[in-house]
């Protein structure tokens, strides 16, 4: 599949250009995996601007008057909430957003065998929710499986029936496919959060840093190549992967990131999109050091905001930014400056709202 990239607005204009006037009660679900704060980021975004969010949890309905149902990631079955909630508020009439932070299929895949799976994937997902007995637990031993697929199989599913008003996505990239298969959707990147950051003026004590799952084994193949290849040049990484050290998170990770030099980022598959660990580190200064990315977040410019390398070269350009200190402070300086001032989440929530607007003005 081809890949392309918008031109990004200019970054002195992004924050003027996304103001709305009405102010809304907004229901924002409360998944129990969202790890990463990524509900809490969006309140009290969504509360600094004026808007009433309060949460609700999967499984349940807003027990509030409401306006707005802000759905996000999904971090768990999301289509038969999406079915509930439309049913029990329907006389409320809300507007219903979805933005969708979790990545697509395999993008060399053709778009009509890409949907095509996508689709019979949903479709044993919805068997499986409305079985029981010996059928469901076998159903369910599908639960682990294609989980991207189900994913964009709900999404068409959801779009077919009307049920999503406002779908966003962080990534470029996700949103121009979409788009192009008749799903309008709004790019709406991770942004820097106040939730997620913080200046504490501590001592860079540590050279390199890994956190995050290994998750597939292109992943933890490179990992581990890259630490090996840096425990020879005599520099220790580390590493945060549930399995040597626990995972952190809130103000913990924030004091981390905080006496950390470089932040590695590494790719499940060659396509994916990693912005929400790129946001979090550069936002404390912490300088990324990635391998190639596609232009999910285009704004990010490679020597200026992160530096990127390929897989073979990674561990002597991380020795290089070891070594050249002042080179490596300016890079992580403009990163922190892009994603506080910005790219934030202020930006993309008042993106996101500004379409709720527009949404609810076309009904009007």
């Amino acid at each position: 599949m081809e890949v392309k990239t918008s031109v990004p607005p200019p970054l002195t204009e992004m924050n003027q250009s996304n103001q709305q006037n009405e102010r809304y009660r907004v229901a924002l679900v409360r998944w129990t995996r969202d790890g990463s704060g990524i509900g809490d980021a969006i309140y009290q975004e969504l509360l600094k601007q004026g808007h009433e969010p309060f949460y609700f949890a999967v499984d349940t309905k807003p027990t509030q008057p409401v306006d707005v149902v802000f759905l996000f990631g999904p971090f768990g079955r999301f289509l038969p909430m999406l079915e509930q909630l439309h049913v029990a508020l329907a006389d409320q009439n809300p507007t219903f957003i979805f933005w969708n932070t979790e990545g697509l299929p395999d993008l060399r895949l053709p778009w009509p065998m890409m949907a095509s799976l996508g689709s019979a994937r949903s479709w044993l997902g919805r068997l499986q929710s409305k079985s029981s007995g010996e059928s469901g637990a076998l159903l369910a031993k599908f639960d682990p499986y294609m989980i991207r697929f189900r994913h964009l199989g709900d999404f068409l599913y959801a779009h077919q029936r009307g049920w999503i008003d406002v779908f966003a996505d962080i990534s470029d990239v996700y949103a121009q496919i979409f788009h192009s298969r008749g799903i309008p959707a709004v790019v709406a990147p991770f942004g820097g959060s106040q939730e997620w950051y913080a200046e504490l003026g501590l001592c860079r004590d540590i050279d390199v840093l890994w956190m995050g799952k290994r998750a597939t084994h292109r992943r933890s193949k490179l990992l581990d190549q890259v630490r090996a290849a840096l425990r020879a040049r005599g520099v220790d990484m580390y590493v945060i992967d549930n399995e040597e050290r626990p995972f952190i998170f809130d103000e913990e990770r924030t004091h981390l990131l905080n006496r950390t030099k470089i932040t590695l980022n590494l790719l499940r598959t060659w396509y994916d999109e990693n912005s929400l660990r790129i946001c979090i580190a550069a936002a404390n200064r912490s300088l990324v050091i990635s391998e190639p990315l596609l232009p999910h977040v285009p704004h990010y410019q490679a020597g200026n905001h992160i530096v990127t390398a390929p897989v073979e070269q990674l561990a002597d350009t991380i020795m290089y930014y070891l070594e050249h200190e002042s080179e490596r402070q300016r890079i992580a300086e403009n990163g922190h400056q892009l994603v506080t001032t910005r790219l934030t989440m202020d930006y993309s929530i008042k993106t996101i709202m500004k379409e709720v607007q527009r949404s609810r003005d076309s009904r009007r």
